[in-house]
């Protein structure tokens, strides 16, 4: 083996191009520079094949070796070519063709090398190396460094294009590098010369210059572990030849030992010593970043320390001041900025500015009228990355390339050019940018300037956000004095636009919050803009506690598509259509609608009129006829016996038979004038009306109209307050119950009219003889169209009409019926000044209160859930507590709780083991919810659930469950709402799904679910609340032990706060 210069070099040299491969693996980029690894490769090889060559390691012969050099010889122009388009930036069309054309030559040149007519032989003689040249070289040498030539020529050209003074700089050395390896490579064709490594000698100076301008111009960006590598090299070279100045003179006397073993043991003992001997490397280390670093070098130290005394800074302006003034004295700025985050408009406004150039001034010190876009390029590089995920983006940075920064200040915008950018982030909150201009005396930022930099921002981000917190408190009284005045300002302006309008209209929200109403509403409603504007438009319009029944706002929002119904105002004067439009928003934003209000009160009380005159059509046309017929042969048959009573003898027949004529004749006339009243178009305006009175109109007229045949009627009438009703309506429905238990009787039987007053309430009972009615048909007997009667007979409205006219004026009508054994309807009529809408509950305990319970289980679970008959009226409903609510005198809604204190266990544990969720206290259920329908989607259903509540934590008891149809989703997302959850389901023989409420155990350091609804809602239940005794206590009770819980973690909250 032979260790000599012709050896060494080439060693050398790949050792270096080795160290460049790694350095570009591990440069810091958004990708690696393929073209760059490429040259690097094509040296690294050309130079080993060279070093194996002369070194006459015995493996393979010298010829092979030329032959593996000649390879990397021969690529590497074309792939430096390649590096100096992308290191110069010109990316024309012309150039890629050249470097087509090249690789497509180069692979002609391999076989020209490997056939043997570039160099047909090498190896050693008595002189040293020789080789010789074949036919092919001088073209092989020519095509393949012609591409030099091409290279040298677009640096050229670019030097003389460029303005950018650091550009130049670059260029220069590019180019004095590709004239280097001409050079070198042109003494291989001279032998005497060529047998050196020349060419690679070149080859290694080019490659230092292309290593230095990359790192002194920042064409390729260093990373740490680069520096590392570098540093270890370097330190092991200058080691290794320290050892071997002093082997030289030690081991001269002793010729046994050869140089090639002092060399490599010198090397050997420099790469350890470089690694134990870290003082040493950290004195290079020191003297590379002064060299590397220039005269920046001596602020690091100070500027470390500035960084670190930041976060004591909580003054935005001060901040910005002193960061701004320190960078600009230590990398000498053309100007620099700060922007922070304005959370009003959501842009970047200007705090602090050094000599920055604006629409033809310098800005100094802070300007916020100057702001940056939040959708601008800069800012989302450090916002959002490919795919949506979180930047992690530390700095913006593009050696040798400016960074668009867009200014604006309202209409006057400008772009200015920045070196670099550091985000201020907090967390995951970004406040603000630091913005550096053009430095003056060099266009790039080393290693060094970029990581004292991210220490500086991110100590800055700490403080500047110490900054903005201190500020939103100082602005914070300013923002809660102008935010009347703002929104004064923009509800005129949206009232200006619809006030014009003569149609009501209200824009409101996904939730029926109202946002506006233009004046026609306002007059309409009779309300100012004040009450409407942020309530529930069913609770502003309709004076309701839920959303209309027949709204379909929903449906609207939902289509995307228009709707209209019909509602009548709260007075039940108007009656509006209303027409539903979707408002287009973007997705963020909570979708609105516009609700038109349409008065289409005549066009209703038109038709209710054609209706009307169509059903009194027949008796009408019958009253008119005997109107004209009868009256008249009436009027003088009365006539004519008044005239002859007087001259009849007095006790006589004849005065008799006088007398009986006229009583006949006024019955007569009596019942004509009956049936026009009942026939006249009548206002259904209530009254004081004497309920007796209009009893006996009733029956009178029944017995006019039917043949009573053998029934006898009995009068049981008390004296009786009047009522407030319509006796034409009144009269209806007397009549219509007369009429039927008639016709039950079959003429034969026994008729009771009973009039009493209970209390402030009177009550009407209508009782017959007859058949009865059928079990199976009670609940069905006010349902339109519902009959028992033959067909044609009946048509099944008389009871539905008569139920709808008592619930209407807020009374009720109770059947008590056995087949076979007659029926008696009761009829309640509240007292004159009842409110007939006034929901109340009670603890039903009185036989009619339970009835009523059980009468709504029966219609609601039976009738609609699919519960079974057997299942309601059960023996433990005996010994349950059932909570009820009316509307006026009509049961509206129930359910029952169940205590195991009381009953031992509850219905659902036969139908759920729940004895895992029992801890030995007492427990309870809440049972057969059942709401009529028009009274879903009022206030009744949650009032009965915070009621038993409220009674069942009132007796002490923590553990709540209820079951639930397991397709009810809605009902189940309510009470999960309230703070029940799901522990099971059970099917018999339908799926439920089992609920649990553990107050205790869930809620025991907060307020609960439950509790927060319930302290909100209660005082809009005590008015309807008529409990007594102690079951008013156990309610007030569980109030009280909410109240003091909520203030106990009200306190407990504000004295975390002032900890913190």
């Amino acid at each position: 083996m032979i260790l000599d210069a012709s050896s060494l070099i080439p060693a050398l040299s790949f050792i270096v191009y080795i160290v460049f491969i790694i350095f570009g693996i591990y440069s810091r980029k958004e990708k690696v520079d393929a073209s760059f690894l490429q040259y690097m490769f094509f040296m690294a090889l050309w130079s080993f094949g060279s070093f194996m060559m002369h070194a006459d390691t015995g493996l393979f012969t010298p010829l092979f070796w030329n032959r593996i050099m000649l390879l990397g010889l021969f690529g590497g122009p074309i792939s430096f070519l390649q590096t100096m388009i992308y290191l110069s930036g010109t990316e024309k069309r012309r150039y890629q063709v050249f470097l087509y054309i090249g690789y497509l030559m180069y692979f002609y040149l391999i076989y020209l090398n490997l056939s043997g007519k570039v160099v047909t032989d090498a190896g050693f003689d008595a002189s040293g190396f020789y080789y010789s040249l074949g036919s092919g070289a001088m073209l092989a040498y020519s095509l393949s460094y012609f591409f030099l030539g091409v290279s040298i020529l677009l640096l050229t050209r670019q030097l003389t294009k460029s303005d950018n003074k650091f550009k130049k700089k670059t260029l220069r050395l590019l180019i004095i590098g590709a004239v280097i390896i001409v050079a070198g490579v042109a003494g291989n064709l001279y032998k005497p010369i060529g047998k050196y490594p020349i060419d690679l000698l070149a080859t290694t100076i080019n490659a230092g210059i292309i290593f230095f301008a990359v790192y002194k111009y920042r064409l390729i960006h260093y990373s740490s572990a680069v520096l590392n590598i570098l540093l270890t090299f370097f330190v092991s070279i200058l080691t290794s030849a320290l050892f071997l100045f002093f082997f030289l003179p030690v081991f001269h006397l002793n010729s046994s030992i050869p140089f090639p073993r002092l060399l490599l043991l010198a090397l050997v003992l420099g790469l350890i010593t470089s690694v134990i001997l870290s003082p040493l490397r950290t004195t290079t280390l020191s003297f590379l970043e002064r060299v590397y670093g220039g005269k920046t070098f001596t602020y690091y130290q100070g500027l470390r320390t500035f960084s670190a005394s930041l976060t004591s800074i909580v003054d935005m302006e001060t901040l910005g001041n002193l960061t701004i003034e320190k960078i600009m004295s230590t990398f000498g700025l053309e100007w620099a900025l700060m922007l922070v985050n304005d959370f009003n408009d959501r842009n970047y406004k200007l705090n602090v500015a050094k000599q920055l150039p604006f629409n033809g001034q310098i800005i100094e010190g802070q300007d916020q009228s100057i702001c940056v876009k939040r959708g601008s390029d800069f800012v989302r590089a450090f916002t959002m990355h490919q795919g949506g995920a979180k930047s992690e983006t530390q700095y913006l940075y593009k050696p040798q390339t400016m960074i668009d920064i867009d200014l604006e200040r309202g209409d006057v915008a400008e772009t200015l050019k920045a070196s670099l950018v550091l985000p201020l982030k907090f967390k995951e909150r970004l406040n603000g940018f630091v913005i550096l201009g053009p430095q003056l005396d060099k266009d790039y930022y080393n290693q060094f300037d970029l990581e004292m930099l991210q220490l500086l921002s991110v100590q800055c981000s700490v403080a500047l956000e110490n900054a903005i917190t201190f500020e939103r408190l100082k602005q914070q009284q300013k923002r809660l004095q102008n935010i009347n005045n703002q929104l004064e300002i923009s509800r005129n302006k949206l009232e200006a636009f619809f006030d014009g309008i003569t149609t009501p209209i209200a824009i409101q929200d996904i939730n029926y919050n109202i946002i506006e109403v233009n004046f026609a509403a306002r007059r309409y409603f009779e309300k100012s803009a004040e009450e409407l504007i942020g309530s529930k438009c069913y609770k502003a319009f309709f004076n309701r506690d839920r959303p209309c029944l027949e709204c379909l706002a929903q449906d609207c929002l939902h289509t995307r598509l228009p709707f209209s119904a019909e509602r009548q105002d709260v007075k039940g004067l108007l009656t509006f259509q209303l027409n539903f439009y979707p408002i287009p928003v973007p997705k963020t934003t909570l979708p609105i609608f516009l609700e038109f209000f349409q008065d289409v009160t005549k066009q209703k009380t038109l038709q209710d009129e054609l209706i009307q005159s169509e059903k009194l059509a027949g008796i009408g046309t019958l009253v008119s006829g005997i109107a004209h017929e009868i009256n008249n042969p009436l009027g003088a048959i009365l006539g004519t016996a008044d005239i002859m009573l007087p001259e009849t003898a007095e006790g006589t027949r004849l005065q008799e038979y006088t007398q009986d004529i006229i009583r006949y004749a006024q019955n007569a006339a009596e019942v004509i004038r009956d049936l026009m009243l009942y026939s006249r178009k009548t206002k259904s305006q209530p009254d004081m009306v004497n309920v007796v009175a209009v009893l006996e109109n009733s029956l009178k007229l029944a017995m006019r109209g039917i043949d009573f045949g053998s029934v006898t009627v009995r009068k049981n009438y008390d004296q009786t307050n009047e009522v407030q009703a319509n006796a034409t309506e009144l009269q209806q429905v007397f009549l219509n119950l007369i009429v039927n238990a008639v016709q039950a009787m079959n003429s034969d039987g026994t008729l009771t009219l009973e009039a009493r007053q209970v209390g402030g309430d009177v009550i009407v009972i209508v009782q017959d003889t007859g058949i009865g009615i059928k079990k199976q048909d009670l609940d069905k007997v006010f349902n339109p169209f519902f009959t028992t009667k033959d067909p044609g007979a009946g048509t099944g409205l008389g009871l539905s009409i008569a139920h709808h006219i008592i619930s209407k004026i807020g009374g009720r009508i109770i059947i008590d019926s056995e087949e076979t054994q007659g029926a008696k309807f009761q009829i309640a009529l509240p007292a004159a000044n009842m409110d007939h809408n006034k929901i109340r509950f009670i603890h039903a305990k009185e036989t009619r209160q339970l009835e009523d319970s059980f009468y709504l289980q029966r219609k609601i679970l039976v009738g609609e859930k699919g519960y079974l008959e057997e299942t309601i009226h059960r023996s433990e409903d005996e010994s349950a507590f059932h909570l009820l609510a009316y509307k006026g005198m009509q049961p509206v809604g129930t359910t029952t709780l169940h205590l195991s204190e009381i009953e031992g266990e509850i219905p659902i544990q036969s139908n759920y083991d729940i004895s895992a969720f029992l801890d030995g206290s007492s427990y309870a259920e809440i049972d057969r919810l059942a709401i009529i329908r028009e009274e879903r989607g009022s206030i009744v259903p949650f009032s009965l659930m915070v009621l038993s509540y409220l009674y069942i934590r009132g007796k002490g008891v923590d553990t709540i469950f209820l079951d639930v149809f397991s397709d009810e989703s809605k009902l189940i997302r309510m009470y999960e709402k309230l703070g029940f959850r799901v522990i099971g389901t059970y099917n018999r023989p339908l799926s439920c799904t089992v609920m649990m409420l553990n107050h205790e155990s869930s809620y025991i350091d907060t307020v609960s679910k439950m509790e927060h609804f319930v302290q909100s809602f209660f005082s809009r239940l005590i008015p309807k609340l008529e409990f007594e005794g102690e079951d008013r206590e156990y309610i007030f009770k569980t109030m009280d032990e909410i109240n003091k819980k909520t203030a106990m973690v009200s306190e407990n909250a504000a004295k975390g706060n002032l900890s913190r």
